[in-house]
């Protein structure tokens, strides 16, 4: 069974990527695992001290799909029902190209797609640039999909 990883956000370019990732998974037999990535202030998985730190243990609040995110899933959730293809949906907190480079790790992936962002000049010089970033750092295949 392949497994695929999707960067998704719910723009038109991630929709395009997810139907591309939903044919490469039913003409392989593929699983879809999609990633969407949160900006965040604090990292939620951390320590959720905040002020002067004793000997006490750190407190650590559950992870659960910020709001801003939930409709997110559910429009991607609502297109693989439709296409009957198993998939799983993470959300991460950080910067997307490291997060999808490591969902690809974690889960093996052979193949990551990802919808193409139109970038300035000075923003792929500033590493802005997610596709370009996933594609340098991973062996597996990448498909961006205009």
């Amino acid at each position: 069974m392949r497994t695929i990883v999707v960067g998704y956000d719910d723009s038109d370019a991630s929709k395009r990527a997810l139907d591309r990732a939903i044919e490469e998974a039913k003409g392989a037999g593929g699983r879809i695992f999609i990633v969407s990535v949160v900006e965040l202030p604090l990292n939620p998985e951390g320590p959720q001290n905040y002020g002067t730190l004793d000997d006490s243990p750190a407190v650590s609040l559950p992870l659960v799909v910020p709001p801003e995110l939930e409709p997110v899933k559910a429009h991607a959730e609502e297109r693989l029902a439709a296409a009957r293809v198993p998939a799983e949906f993470f959300w991460a907190a950080g910067d997307p190209a490291r997060e999808i480079v490591d969902a690809a790790r974690d889960n093996k992936a052979s193949l990551v797609v990802l919808g193409e962002h139109h970038h300035s000049l000075l923003g792929r010089l500033f590493g802005t640039d997610v596709a370009a970033t996933v594609e340098h750092e991973l062996d597996a295949q990448v498909i961006v999909v205009e």
